[in-house]
């Protein structure tokens, strides 16, 4: 199972592709993989859910809104929360995105022009290490009050109690773990 986690921060740049194949505005995507003592977490969605938009930031303002929707997708306990007393301690934070908005840089693979839009979409994992992780039965995700825009969150679930899936919609917050 370790190595299946290993697998899900590797194959990253190949969920990206298969979520751009996918992409719709208002359904957003979360991986779940639970391998005591490591929970991994990949939230990933299409940029307009999260931000209204899905071009590359260009005004001061956008640049702003793009720097505070960062800082809040870093901010992985406002998103997902963890049973107390599952004793988890966040590891790591890994944002994988469209394109980069330092100045003068930019990523051909995603302009956009009147003919041909291109989808963009945002990828968010977290890998927590859990010094109790049996008692991880539930999660609360404040991610889709977040982003109002969510309107289905489709869940896929490893546990040591197998594979699941699950849907939650919009007002929905709590997610029951198998």
């Amino acid at each position: 199972m370790r190595t299946l986690i290993l697998l899900l921060f590797t194959l990253t740049p190949l969920t990206l592709l298969q979520a751009a194949s996918t992409h719709q505005h208002g359904v957003a995507q979360l991986d779940l993989v639970l391998e005591p003592p490591m929970l991994a977490i990949g939230f990933s969605s299409p940029l307009a859910n999260l931000n209204g938009y899905e071009h590359q930031p260009v005004s001061a303002e956008e640049r702003q809104a793009w720097s505070r929707l960062l800082a809040q997708l870093k901010n992985a306990d406002a998103l997902i929360q963890l049973p107390a007393h599952a004793d988890c301690s966040l590891s790591r934070v890994d944002l994988h995105l469209p394109f980069t908005t330092d100045k003068g840089e930019h990523d051909h693979r995603h302009t956009t022009d009147a003919h041909h839009p291109q989808h963009a979409d945002l990828m968010a994992e977290y890998l927590y290490l859990c010094a109790n992780s049996t008692a991880i039965t539930q999660l609360v995700l404040p991610l889709l009050p977040a982003f109002p825009a969510i309107e289905r969150l489709n869940v896929q679930l490893i546990t040591p109690a197998g594979q699941h899936s699950s849907t939650l919609t919009q007002g929905q917050t709590e997610l029951q773990l198998p």
